[in-house]
């Protein structure tokens, strides 16, 4: 799906819809053994502050409890997957994936509208439900972050991104798959900062 508005002085967001692929069909150890030893260390690398999504700052002040940095007993930095915690994140993903209907905001004076658990809505929708359905289930903030995508049809797009001991994971609307984020095909611009979800970091390696 496509949207041409947004993010501050005209940045873009959208979400594409594309074949989903069902997330039966990949498991924790499959992901490892297909990546390699690798895995377990790539990260996505920010280099310096830039401003987010202008749609988030209005989100933030009309839902505080969702742009806090929350401590939980096990947050840290990486969270170190398991089968459990990796079958919860694809039950996630799949979800919400199959609760939202696809919809772009619609064009207007309000612009781009972030929107928890709709009906009907878009990328940035699909990624803020899915990080507020993991931190319901104990899952730490500061491993949870939002990031801001181009596809590769050059598509504005935001994603989940989820920080775990097998690199940077990838939530996304357009597939059921759990993917790392450099096997992903997407361009990658900016992402939250893990200490404080109000504060957007650029990143430094587009790799895709």
């Amino acid at each position: 799906m496509r949207k041409f508005q947004r993010i501050l002085a005209g940045f873009v967001l959208a979400a594409a819809m594309m074949n989903s692929i069902p997330a039966s069909a990949f498991s924790l150890g499959s992901l490892t053994r297909n990546l390699g030893d690798e895995a377990k260390r790539e990260f996505i690398t920010v280099s310096h502050r830039t401003v987010g999504p202008y749609a988030g700052v209005v989100f933030c002040q009309a839902n505080p409890g969702e742009c806090s940095a929350k401590r939980t007993r096990w947050s840290r930095l990486e969270v170190s997957l398991d089968e459990k915690r990796f079958a919860q994140l694809q039950s996630v993903n799949l979800k919400i994936n199959q609760a939202i209907r696809p919809q772009n905001d619609a064009n207007g004076p309000g612009g781009d509208v972030w929107s928890l658990a709709p009906e009907a809505g878009d990328c940035e929708d699909y990624a803020i439900t899915k990080r507020h359905e993991l931190v319901s289930h104990g899952w730490p903030t500061n491993a949870l972050r939002l990031a801001v995508v181009y596809t590769a049809f050059g598509e504005g797009h935001m994603v989940l991104v989820v920080k775990t001991n097998s690199g940077d994971l990838v939530l996304d609307n357009r597939v059921d798959a759990i993917r790392r984020w450099d096997r992903t095909g997407l361009k990658w611009l900016m992402i939250q900062s893990a200490s404080n979800p109000k504060k957007w970091m650029s990143v430094a390696q587009a790799k895709v």
